[in-house]
């Protein structure tokens, strides 16, 4: 396939230095004849792979249907705008992107022009409002009605206890353990109603610590969770500089990933707890060998009542976010059909000196 050597000189230095990355294609098929550094960058191509293939043939659109959609408005309208698309990089990586193309002519020949826009961090900023926003609304639900429900909760939890040690309903037993039991499960769900609000409901101290020492008071508790799902749980926690925490609320969030990592895996499988300092972060790892999170509801995570647990309330992931948020730490999620890794990056604690 022969490279457009007799460009507009102007035009080709727009081109090649352009930011953006775009490229210029034959209409019969997409073939593409030429492509600037930026797109290059961007996809983690060379030259060489991408000249005279088709997007097709490289699998950059991951919904091909998509490319074709983009062709059709091209042939309707001369030209398409902010067309938005998932683009695949030849290292992996999934890109948010927007399209605009045009017919523009060559040696009399007509071609098209695209140039895409890489937004995938705008959409993860956006998703990353969404999830704030819904934290604070449920925070302000729960602030506003937990005192409320709590009471006639703990009223009737007492006349029950009361009830039941009458000997006129010892054989009704069972029943009054049964109901007590499901008044603690929705005293439970508020308590996680108060994890998640943006202020701190707990009134819980924050102080610097070590995470290696917190995680090794609790690594018995973790390890007879263990036995109990028939898993193992491997401990490689290293020595990390101090983080300002609240361990009530980092002993919930490692207790929420540790066992959202055991659901995740068969009897027999393996979860990894660790550690280690990246750049200005201390960074907490769970890493389960299960089947993967879906696609569909990878950027869900952390939204009030998401589960795709039979007997989950979707609370303990939104748990997790609420706890990350509070101390300005970060949960970046990695996921494959191998298993499924959160990555907690807190921030190394400064001092004034």
């Amino acid at each position: 396939m022969r490279i457009i050597k007799n460009l507009d000189e102007l035009f080709l230095k727009v081109f090649m230095s352009n930011p953006c990355p775009m490229a210029i294609s034959e209409l019969s098929d997409g073939t593409y004849i030429e492509v600037n550094d930026a797109l290059l960058d961007t996809l983690s191509y060379c030259k060489e792979e991408v000249i005279g293939k088709t997007p097709l043939e490289l699998g950059i659109f991951l919904d091909s249907i998509d490319h074709k959609k983009m062709l059709q408005l091209l042939n309707a309208h001369g030209y398409f705008k902010s067309f938005e698309t998932l683009v695949s990089c030849k290292n992996g990586n999934i890109l948010n992107a927007v399209f605009n193309g045009e017919f523009i002519t060559i040696e009399g020949r007509p071609y098209l022009l695209t140039v895409m826009n890489n937004i995938t961090a705008k959409r993860h900023y956006e998703q990353e409002f969404i999830r704030l926003e819904n934290l604070n609304l449920i925070g302000q639900m729960s602030a506003g009605i937990s005192h409320e429900i709590r009471n006639p909760i703990t009223t009737v939890r007492g006349f029950l206890q009361f009830f039941m040690r009458k000997s006129a309903y010892a054989h009704h037993q069972d029943y009054f353990e049964l109901m007590i039991s499901e008044l603690d499960k929705a005293n439970s769900i508020i308590t996680n109603f108060l994890y998640i609000t943006e202020s701190d409901p707990l009134h819980s101290q924050y102080i610097v610590q070590d995470l290696k020492k917190l995680l090794e008071r609790i690594q018995p508790l973790l390890a007879t969770n263990a036995l109990e799902k028939h898993n193992r749980l491997l401990y490689y926690i290293s020595d990390t500089p101090v983080i300002l925490i609240n361990e009530t609320e980092i002993r919930q969030m490692v207790f929420n990933l540790v066992q959202n990592g055991f659901d995740a895996m068969p009897m027999g499988g393996t979860l990894i707890l660790k550690t280690f300092r990246q750049d200005r972060h201390v960074v907490l790892v769970v890493q389960d060998h299960g089947t993967g999170i879906d696609e569909m509801i990878l950027d869900k995570l952390g939204t009030p009542f998401l589960t795709t647990k039979d007997n989950g309330t979707g609370l303990g992931l939104a748990v997790c976010y609420g706890i990350a948020h509070r101390h300005n730490a970060k949960i970046n999620v990695t996921t494959s059909s191998h298993g499924t890794s959160f990555e907690v990056h807190f921030p190394i604690y400064q001092t004034d000196s």
